[in-house]
């Protein structure tokens, strides 16, 4: 029972100290340079999974826009201009 708490108040104070690095962009980078310069294997496996997440998840959208919608070009067709008697191009 005490290991469990334990472990639910560290998870919290975690989850605090996460809270009160996102409130700022400059406290989360600076977090995000010494976790590199720390550890920059963690670093990299979260980057890693990030970016495969992200590719993922456009991959996906893209399929459900294709399958469902499909693509159409858009071509704009500008109206055509009359010749003006005086030579030039009438609007």
């Amino acid at each position: 029972m005490t290991a469990m708490m334990t472990a639910l108040a560290l998870t919290l104070a975690a989850l605090a100290a996460m809270c009160w690095l996102c409130l700022s962009p400059a406290r989360l980078a600076a977090a995000g340079v010494a976790l590199l310069l720390a550890h920059p294997a963690p670093t990299m496996v979260v980057t890693t999974v990030v970016t495969v997440a992200l590719t993922m998840f456009a991959g996906r959208l893209i399929y459900r826009s294709l399958r469902e919608d499909g693509w159409c070009l858009v071509t704009v067709h500008r109206p055509a201009f009359a010749a003006s008697r005086a030579g030039g191009v009438a609007s």
